[in-house]
């Protein structure tokens, strides 16, 4: 079934039809000429499968009693004769009524445009985007006030689904697409334009998609930086070390291994966290668990010198800023590796996941591509 929007094309102004009716239009039979032309509009036509598939099965005839099932159309009338009696007073040209009144199709004169990326360009260069409408307008309210400028083709009101209702409201913005891209520009010119008593934000829909964009580009480069300011805070509080722990040694061996070291100092009654120290090194450091407990141990340590394989090996307590530039190099350190872990189990659980739904994405081949999201108000 062809989809339902709330949108409508305008007549074009010229001399056509099934003939050239002078009687004047009610509201109902305004707004039925204008939805059934719209069905078969070089705006809605070249994309809607449904109505697609309609026209090419009998020389592009589509049965009233099809169109009669289409949400809008239904809304204004199911009644054939009624449809029929207003289609024959459009002056458009765009529609043709077959000669027992039961079938409708777009005029053979008027072939259907292909719909490719060309085509869409050249709408986009056309349409416009306002926004400033009371939010319980109708359609044809909208269509009441652009009808006093150039031909537009179609007014698309732009809507957003309540989370909690799932009801649909009107934003108070619209597309609108011009015959031409002059008239567009001379509808754009209109500085001040007014609805009622609000005037109204006017910009080109290309200017306007531009600006939604860059406009999520800065929320986003905002919330990143805020969720890594955070994620550091997070982290520098999670890595937050005791003080009064860290003791530096030198003097070693070559033979000297961190499990030498740890046993002479566990003998004293240490409590070790970590000791950086390399076998072959000039150097190391010794962090303990307890707050303040390397100078407990250090008190231990005779004369500042422990005997390690053979070696004298002499150890001091690291304060003031010589501990905190080694606990917050440790800190930077401790980081690194946690978002290097946290990164490998993120890109294995991708690569983990793709495996697993590769057989059902080739089985999702028939579905239609996800549409285009489409920018907020």
């Amino acid at each position: 079934m062809t989809e339902e929007k709330e949108i409508a094309t305008e007549s074009n102004g010229q001399e056509g039809g099934k003939e050239n009716n002078t009687e004047e239009e009610t509201e109902l039979e305004t707004s039925i000429i204008r939805q059934v032309e719209y069905y078969f509009s070089d705006a809605n036509l070249p994309r809607d499968k449904f109505l697609r598939e309609q026209v090419t099965l009998d020389d592009g005839w589509v049965p009233l009693d099809i169109l009669i099932k289409f949400n809008r159309l239904a809304k204004l009338s199911t009644d054939t004769e009624i449809i029929v009696n207003a289609l024959l007073k459009s002056t458009s040209g765009l529609l043709e009524i077959s000669d027992d009144n039961k079938k409708v199709r777009r005029s053979p004169e008027l072939p259907i445009p292909e719909m490719n990326e060309e085509r869409r360009k050249e709408m986009v260069a056309r349409t416009i985007y306002a926004k400033g409408f009371p939010k319980d307008s109708t359609l044809d309210d909208l269509l009441k006030f652009f009808k006093q400028f150039d031909e537009v083709e179609n007014v698309i009101m732009r809507k957003y689904q309540d989370r909690q209702t799932k009801s649909r409201h009107f934003k108070g913005s619209v597309f609108a697409t011009f015959k031409t891209k002059e008239q567009a520009e001379k509808f754009l010119a209109n500085k001040g334009l007014k609805y009622k008593d609000t005037e109204l934000l006017i910009l080109w829909q290309e200017n306007y998609f531009q600006m939604k964009q860059e406009e999520h580009a800065a929320k986003k480069e905002h919330k990143d930086k805020r969720n890594k300011q955070k994620e550091g805070k997070e982290e520098k509080e999670e890595f937050k070390l005791p003080t009064g722990t860290v003791l530096h040694f030198g003097q070693g061996n070559e033979k000297m291994t961190r499990e030498n070291i740890k046993d002479a100092l566990t003998a004293l009654g240490a409590e070790i966290a970590f000791i950086s120290f390399k076998v072959g090194d000039s150097e190391g450091w010794v962090r303990l668990s307890k707050e303040n407990a390397a100078k407990e141990i250090a008190e231990k340590i005779p004369e500042g010198k422990l005997t390690i394989e053979g070696v004298e090996v002499a150890f001091k307590v690291l304060e003031g800023d010589d501990e905190k530039a080694y606990l917050d190099k440790t800190i930077e350190e401790m980081s690194k590796r946690r978002k290097s872990q946290k990164n490998f189990k993120q890109n294995k659980g991708k690569h983990g996941k793709g495996k697993q739904n590769r057989k059902r994405k080739q089985e999702r081949h028939d579905e239609a591509p996800p549409a285009k999201v489409k920018a907020d108000s």
